[in-house]
């Protein structure tokens, strides 16, 4: 794995962390499962350079991304506001990751 692709992935877990930390002294429990989870996926491809990691880390950010939706419909907020700001939020870590990882997929475990 590139250099810089290790970079950008420390830089997730921090912005992952910090997500994950506001949420939960926001009290959103269901977040803060989903991040630590998403997390868990962040290690996996850092420090194991295994696909898997990826994968498992976009599976979380789909269900932080439908959790989103869930919390959208359910208060009193602007719902396009809702869907846009949580597609923001799930698909940002995700797709900056995998353009960093693309020219080095194939050497992934």
């Amino acid at each position: 794995m590139r250099k810089a692709a290790k970079i950008w992935l420390w830089c997730a877990l921090a912005l992952s962390a910090a997500t994950t930390l506001l949420n939960a002294f926001s009290g959103r429990m269901l977040s803060v499962v989903i991040a630590l989870a998403a997390l868990a996926g962040l290690c996996i491809l850092l420090f194991t350079e295994r696909k898997a990691g990826y994968l498992f880390m976009c599976v979380c950010y789909l269900c932080s991304f439908i959790n989103g939706l869930i919390s959208g419909f359910t208060t009193d907020t602007n719902l396009a506001a809702a869907i846009i700001m949580s597609f923001i939020g799930s698909a940002l870590i995700p797709v900056i990751t995998y353009l960093f990882l693309r020219k080095d997929w194939q050497k992934l475990k």
